[in-house]
């Protein structure tokens, strides 16, 4: 994913742990910059330094896709999110 693309945080509720914020969960955001890759800590807490590494993007999303009329119109809220957590918007 590349900064300028308009992505949408899946829908995950997965047994165990997760990175995806509850609040972003099928919000539509525009990846901001790539932060790197890092150990994919969803099987990093089951298999431990064997998890495989992937890319990080910051995603930006406007406050009003988020919290709808209650978000001002400069509102935005970046959120860096492992690139399964994606789908292209």
């Amino acid at each position: 994913m590349s900064p300028g693309d308009r992505v949408r945080v899946r829908m995950l509720n997965p047994p165990g742990h997760n990175r995806a914020p509850v609040y972003v969960r099928g919000r539509t955001g525009t990846v901001v910059r790539s932060v790197g890759d890092g150990r994919f800590p969803d099987e990093a807490a089951a298999v431990g330094a064997d998890a495989r590494r992937e890319e990080i993007v910051t995603v930006a999303f406007d406050g009003a896709e988020l919290w709808g009329p209650d978000g001002g119109p400069h509102d935005r809220v970046h959120v860096d999110l492992f690139v399964s957590y994606l789908e292209r918007a």
